[in-house]
């Protein structure tokens, strides 16, 4: 049984769908990085690797990012030294263009030693769309059935 915070998207129908890539200068790594859902109701669901790189954060606001208006320049030379995560709409990509439009029919989680969650995987369109932490990092894989 999927916790509160998952079972409530279940029947609800993907209307945007955004991931979070980490950007360095011209640089986009699109291998990692958190998945934010919007639905029909306006409703958000944000998944993301926990601090502790283990534990699936769930959250139901919109990623912000938190350098979006810093304009002092240590926070600029920070950003230009190092990268940061940045906000892609990816509606329009495959696999996600299969997602939007559609409805979450059922919800699973996988859970770490201590019941905190680990993963979840959401059947939509008879297809999973599977999200898990592993090391810090916060991984997406569509699975056609």
């Amino acid at each position: 049984m999927p916790s509160e915070g998952l079972a409530a998207v279940v029947g609800r129908q993907i209307m945007a769908i955004r991931r979070m890539f980490y950007v360095h200068g011209t640089d986009v790594d699109r291998t990692e990085g958190p998945i934010e859902l919007t639905f029909d109701d306006g409703s958000v669901l944000l998944l993301d690797a926990g601090t502790d790189g283990e534990e699936l954060r769930v959250g139901s606001t919109r990623w912000r990012d938190p350098f979006a208006g810093l304009t002092e320049p240590e926070y600029i030379d920070y950003i230009a030294e190092t990268g940061k995560y940045t906000a892609f709409d990816v509606g329009a990509e495959l696999p996600y263009a299969q997602l939007l439009g559609c409805r979450i029919s059922a919800v699973s989680e996988s859970r770490l030693h201590d019941d905190r969650l680990r993963a979840a995987t959401f059947l939509v369109n008879g297809s999973k769309l599977a999200i898990e932490t592993l090391a810090d990092e916060l991984l997406v894989t569509w699975r056609p059935m």
